[in-house]
């Protein structure tokens, strides 16, 4: 009797060089959708996503890591920016995103409220007059 597991973790790059080796062989999108499931589960990737990487691999290319998109690359997010942000929040609680963006000098829509975790998350102030004590 044949045993089959379930993998419980797997990268984008894995699934899709399942689906390039696969695809190579002949087996339709549809088939292989199927494989995928059956080992990966039913989150792995959606029919439309395989079908969408066998027609990528049928124009002849043959990679399966991201390619890198066109667009500003993210910068913002460094150790001296969290830094920054984390001190003026101590001194101003009240300090908008605008506010934090223009003095760091990098753009809030692309970064600030994208990842607010990253910049605001501060321990909950200490001080008397603060109302959120």
């Amino acid at each position: 009797m044949e045993r089959r597991c379930v993998l419980n973790s797997w990268s984008k790059e894995e699934v899709r060089a399942v689906i390039r080796y696969e695809w190579a062989r002949g087996v339709s999108g549809t088939e292989i959708h199927n494989r995928l499931v059956e080992v990966y589960g039913p989150g792995v990737m959606s029919k439309q996503m395989v079908w969408r990487w066998c027609r990528t691999f049928n124009d002849g290319h043959q990679q399966v890591e991201d390619i890198p998109r066109a667009g500003q690359t993210r910068t913002a997010t460094t150790d001296a920016n969290v830094g920054k942000v984390d001190d003026m929040i101590r001194v101003n609680r009240r300090i908008t995103i605008d506010e934090v963006a223009e003095e760091l000098g990098i753009s809030h829509m692309s970064e600030l409220k994208t990842s607010p975790t990253t910049f605001f998350d501060t321990e909950k102030c200490q001080h008397d007059g603060c109302p959120d004590n």
